[in-house]
């Protein structure tokens, strides 16, 4: 027999420039090329681009590489609005145009299910874009520098700082809010947190907004509880925009920005601003997930409404609950609704808008889905309908282990990455489910993420070999 055929890699190394061209874009942003088969991915691209770029990592089935220049542009390139794209690690797709990034978001949603779970014959609708691409985001974190700058994160680099004088993927006022704290903070004199050498005061500013109730909060994030000159910085903020009813100040002396705070003091109004969705009122607090972008937010989960069709009576099990957004939406028609939820005070927050909105019929249960959804079973039996909304990084073998074990009938699994949300539904078809279909949504606008919510229903278990 003859043997298959192989393609040998080109003998690239680092720092090689080459020329290719882009035929399509990748989950993560970058544009893919080819040489001879050879897969290579560059950032800041556009499929349809000629371009010369340099490799900075090369290895056996693939290789990274930095845009050196971009020798005859694609047809679907255009100019980008915001001064601040390209250094900003915020946007990566505005330099295609809105149709084109959903063309890509879809691309990539089917791109994953095939290649990294086999799952080909996939029925994938098409992606429901948002009404307005811009001013949607509900909330912003940005980042002072040692240099004197305010602005978000240059791509790549956690101790750089691109400067950003308006940010227009939020509003106006809250754009508005930003300008009042960089003023405030260049007059103080107060030192900018140094990533570094883990030096100053002064870390970052969190702005949320109501979209539709029009409130705003803003949470200051320094190292220490005492800043001078904060509660001067209040005045300034509810004079300037009457619309803020909440000003907190919250302490993170750890060495990253992602750490937990470990206190948290109101200095004006609230410690939380309130905010509707699918006809729904949440109290969101400064350290509250709730998704960034409310009229998207809304038509997911109407799309998890219509697909779970709950009638009446159902038992509902919402694994990742978070603050309730899904349970309490479900609970207006089901029967009984288990929210499970790792963080506890997502779940206390749960409770509270369980009973700000008079819903009495849903219990949420702090742990790990992994523990406590087998208890929860043998408590109360398998459910009607099961959803999950795991984090970027998917549930995992193991929680799926647990959910195939739950034998729900109905199964909703809602991800913001399709590169883990594939393996995850490999798992549940390898255990006798049948996906009806996948929704993708666009809650992020000129980013690679996407979000998809995938409807499956059990059928003959697999029969053993």
């Amino acid at each position: 027999m003859k043997p298959a055929a192989t393609h040998a890699r080109p003998s690239f190394r680092r720092g090689d420039e080459v020329t290719l061209v882009i035929d399509r874009l990748a989950y993560g942003g970058r544009g893919v090329g080819r040489i001879d088969g050879y897969v290579v991915f560059v950032p800041d691209t556009a499929p349809g681009d000629r371009a010369r770029v340099r490799l900075r990592r090369v290895k056996p089935s693939f290789a990274e590489a930095d845009l050196v220049e971009v020798e005859s542009p694609s047809a679907l390139r255009t100019v980008p609005p915001c001064p601040h794209f390209g250094p900003c690690g915020g946007c990566v797709w505005q330099h295609l145009g809105y149709a084109d990034q959903l063309r890509a978001k879809e691309s990539i949603v089917r791109e994953s299910l095939a290649h990294l779970a086999r799952l080909r014959d996939v029925e994938v609708g098409p992606i429901l874009e948002a009404a307005d691409p811009w001013a949607y985001r509900n909330k912003m974190e940005f980042t002072f520098h040692p240099d004197g700058t305010l602005g978000l994160h240059r791509r790549g680099a956690f101790d750089q700082v691109a400067p950003i004088d308006a940010c227009l993927i939020q509003s106006a006022e809250a754009n508005g809010v930003l300008r009042v704290v960089r003023e405030w903070a260049d007059a103080s004199g107060l030192s900018r947190y140094d990533a570094r050498d883990h030096t100053g005061l002064l870390r970052q500013v969190v702005i949320r907004e109501g979209k539709r109730t029009g409130e705003i909060m803003v949470a200051l994030i320094a190292t220490a509880p005492a800043v001078p000159g904060i509660r001067e910085l209040a005045g300034r903020l509810t004079a300037a925009a009457p619309r803020v009813a909440s000003v907190l100040l919250g302490v993170n002396p750890g060495p990253s920005d992602g750490l937990a705070l470990t206190t948290v003091a109101v200095i004006a109004g609230r410690p939380y601003i309130m905010e509707e969705l699918a006809g729904l009122r949440f109290r969101i607090g400064l350290e509250t997930f709730f998704q960034t972008n409310t009229a998207q937010a809304e038509r997911l989960i109407e799309v998890v409404e219509t697909l779970a069709g709950v009638g009446g009576g159902e038992t509902v099990y919402d694994l990742y609950c978070g603050v309730g957004t899904f349970s309490l939406a479900l609970a207006r028609r089901a029967g009984r609704v288990y929210g499970l939820e790792i963080v506890t005070p997502a779940v206390d927050a749960a409770r509270e808008n369980a009973a700000l909105n008079g819903i009495g019929n849903a219990e949420f249960i702090p742990g790990d889905v992994r523990r406590v959804l087998p208890d929860l079973v043998s408590r109360v039996g398998s459910p009607d309908l099961l959803v999950l909304d795991p984090p970027r990084s998917g549930a995992g073998s193991r929680v799926m282990r647990k959910i195939i074990g739950a034998n729900a009938p109905r199964i909703v699994y809602v991800s913001c990455n399709p590169t883990t949300l594939a393996p995850d539904l490999g798992e549940l078809v390898g255990a006798g489910y049948a996906i009806r279909t996948v929704q993708p949504l666009d809650l992020f606008p000129h980013t690679h993420h996407v979000e998809c919510v995938a409807i499956l229903d059990r059928g003959a278990l697999p029969q053993p070999a």
